[in-house]
């Protein structure tokens, strides 16, 4: 009888034991792990926490830059900045968690994003610096191909048409999904902006239209080709040469504007 009892506790440990779990007897060394996220870059979210109050009778509020429309805020309605975004404020309150405002509206000075000048640093003769875009659009920008000896750093979403406007979110063409934005052409040695592309939200039609949006002299183009009008250097600028580029090769209708520094001898 005893031997009978020690017989059957053998065999239950032994079942016991090559039924249980595997995971009870994990080899450490073939353990899965989960590799570490990877930290995303900070971005400079410029005015962050500015307490501010709406400075005209009525404005929109937005999901986006030039986007759909929320609602509106009223003559000393207040918001707290959550960023900068050229002439827009990304910004929260008791009723939005976050939502777009025109910053001319809460006391920012209007940039227009289209003229020189805004670029374009008179008393050292150079573009401003990378930075300063950084921190005038709250984004580090996306780096995008490098030509030759220089690199495009593009700034999107920063609200390159009317605030009062109802603007469509995107604008298709031809099956394709056109970004519009600001493309700065930076040398790879000095860091320096050697040219930058503007485009227009949606085509300009003529170039007498477009150099007034850029507070520019109208004048006639001095050069022509099927897909830009060219202003040198000191036709329309001291320093810098104008162009624009056509929105297909032979149009009126023109698509985006660059300027651009002559390399120095």
């Amino acid at each position: 009888m005893r031997y009978s009892l020690l017989l059957a506790c053998v065999f239950s440990c032994f079942v016991f034991l090559t039924c249980a779990p595997k995971t009870a007897g994990v080899d450490q060394s073939r353990k899965t792990v989960t590799p570490p996220a990877v930290e995303e870059e900070l971005v400079p979210l410029t005015d962050n926490g500015k307490v501010l109050q709406v400075q005209v009778k009525s404005e929109n509020i937005r999901a986006k830059p030039n986007g759909t429309r929320l609602g509106q805020l009223k003559q000393g309605n207040q918001i707290t900045v959550i960023k900068r975004v050229g002439n827009w404020i990304y910004f929260k309150n008791n009723k939005y968690t976050g939502a777009y405002i025109w910053a001319p509206s809460v006391g920012y000075t209007y940039e227009n994003l289209y003229s020189p000048f805004f670029y374009y640093d008179t008393t050292r003769n150079q573009f401003y610096d990378v930075s300063y875009f950084q921190t005038i659009f709250s984004q580090k920008g996306q780096r995008r191909q490098d030509i030759q000896s220089a690199y495009e750093l593009f700034f999107k979403d920063i609200g390159l048409g009317s605030h009062e406007a109802v603007i469509l979110d995107v604008v298709v063409e031809s099956q394709q999904v056109v970004e519009h934005g600001i493309t700065l052409y930076v040398n790879q040695e000095t860091d320096k902006i050697e040219k930058i592309r503007v485009d227009y939200y949606r085509p300009v039609d003529g170039y007498k239209t477009a150099l007034k949006k850029s507070e520019l002299p109208v004048k006639d183009p001095v050069e022509i080709n099927n897909s830009h009008l060219i202003w040198p250097a000191g036709t329309l600028l001291p320093r810098l040469t104008v162009d624009l580029e056509r929105k297909e090769w032979d149009s009126k209708q023109l698509s985006s504007i660059w300027y651009i520094q002559p390399v120095r001898n």
